[in-house]
């Protein structure tokens, strides 16, 4: 599935690739300022909450 959020501005994509690599997200990139990015359903939770406490979305 593919996912989208707001991302805060000056974060670096490769950062969050590395991130979204333990849950499987793959593809990332920054498109007019939101962060889009493949995902497993099952995982999804668990990614935007790692993203989150990283302090790259809101």
């Amino acid at each position: 599935m593919k996912v989208f959020y707001p991302v805060k501005e000056n974060v670096d994509v490769k950062e969050i690739k590395e991130a979204l690599k333990p849950f499987g997200g793959r593809c990332a990139k920054i498109v007019e300022g939101q962060l889009e990015y493949q995902i497993k359903e099952e995982k999804e939770s668990e990614a935007h909450a790692c993203l989150k406490e990283k302090g790259y979305i809101d």
